[in-house]
């Protein structure tokens, strides 16, 4: 018996990896998850995974293994996760077996970005390239890399949202399913904040003061705390010496977009738009998607941000795709000036780099009025539905 594995993740929900034995790859082996010493599962690792049927000829690829504790282990205390094949003295390599407790920090540094900068948008208008621009500044914070879709600020807009909505014991947590096994990795509507708990206040005014005032306030303030803590941490990652603002995409939605202002009061926001039948000629280049759904999910979303730019004030800022290709040194000076920043010499090779491995046309000025040869004239009729957005944004109809 010749085993090989390896240990891909471990935490406190869950282990996953691979194992094998090079002296019979037709057989599947059964493995051993051990926390500190006693064995908690045992589970046959008979997944199939590309890559690992071509470890050898008569490898069938079958190797994986993803177990998912009934009850994931305590937050609170340091605990050690090995993984061994099963009647044998052989453990899975791995990179990381301790499972650290959590622990108080009171370290808070001053050098933390004060207020996101929000690209609000659909998909396929060229957010990806303008996140690209913002990364090159260096007082702005963007995590990741292309195409820089880490999106916390709409996480904890929407957990903003579940933890101060009413109960509803019919769609979410009962005060007797708390502790039921399907509810141990995910949290729903606090089951308590409803009127049937109310005797719990004389004044039953009470529990709705403390819903729509105290909690959001508090939380709001928590979860800006977390949110900056975590870009903080980016930012001393990254070298940034002087984070200004973080800057991070999210869909033209509402909750996601006024839980995020409600967190980050001095938020700056990016109104990215794009003529509607560019838009769909990239979307069904990059995803092979149907005509008749892409228009669909298209207008949907032009409808909010139509209703966005009716609403605009001196904290939200239209950007048009068009400008930004055509005349994208202005262009990029103009948005930097309008979030009173210094402005930069754009890294132009990079951004055609970008361009080369994201975008769906030849060219960026290709990309531009692409609908007018794409497109059949039936589909061209049909984009006709578009006509309000394209004349409130001064687009060629």
């Amino acid at each position: 018996m010749d085993y090989v594995g390896y240990v891909d993740e471990v935490n406190r929900f869950r282990v996953s990896g691979w194992v094998a034995d090079r002296d019979d790859w037709k057989k599947s082996l059964r493995v051993d998850i051990l926390v500190e010493g006693q064995v908690l599962n045992v589970v046959k690792a008979a997944i199939f995974r590309p890559k690992l049927d071509e470890l050898d000829p008569d490898a069938t690829g079958s190797y994986s293994f993803n177990v998912h504790f009934s009850n994931p282990l305590s937050m609170y205390q340091q605990q050690e996760v090995l993984v061994r094949v099963t009647g044998s003295n052989f453990y899975l390599t791995q990179d990381q077996s301790e499972i650290k407790a959590i622990s108080p920090d009171p370290t808070v540094s001053v050098l933390r970005p004060v207020a996101p900068v929000l690209l609000t948008t659909m998909g396929r208008t060229g957010s990806t390239a303008v996140m690209a621009s913002l990364a090159q500044h260096p007082n702005i914070v963007v995590a990741g890399t292309r195409p820089f879709e880490i999106e916390l600020g709409c996480y904890y807009a929407y957990a903003l949202r579940t933890h101060v909505a009413n109960a509803d014991h019919e769609k979410s947590l009962a005060t007797d399913r708390i502790t039921a096994g399907e509810n141990k990795y995910q949290i729903g509507f606090n089951p308590y904040f409803r009127k049937g708990h109310g005797e719990v206040f004389k004044n039953p005014m009470v529990l709705d003061h403390f819903m729509t005032n105290r909690l959001p306030a508090r939380l709001a303030t928590a979860f800006r705390e977390i949110i900056l803590d975590y870009y903080e941490e980016v930012a001393r990652d990254q070298a940034i010496d002087y984070p200004i603002f973080f800057a991070e995409k999210t869909l033209p939605e509402r909750d996601s977009r006024l839980g995020i202002r409600y967190m980050f009061p001095k938020t700056k926001e990016i109104l990215l738009i794009r003529d509607l039948r560019d838009v769909v000629c990239s979307a069904r280049s990059s995803n092979g998607s149907a005509f008749d759904r892409v228009m669909d999910a298209t207008k949907s979303a032009a409808r909010n941000l139509q209703t966005i730019d009716a609403a605009r004030n001196d904290s939200v800022m239209l950007l048009k795709y068009e400008d930004f290709v055509l005349d994208n040194a202005r262009t990029v000076g103009r948005l930097f000036g309008y979030l009173g920043l210094a402005p930069i010499v754009s890294d132009q090779d990079g951004m055609s780099t970008l361009f080369a491995t994201h975008a769906t046309s030849v060219t960026p000025a290709a990309s531009i009025g692409r609908w007018k040869k794409d497109l059949t004239a039936e589909q061209r009729k049909r984009c006709e539905e578009f006509n309000p957005f394209l004349d409130q944004f001064g687009y060629e109809i």
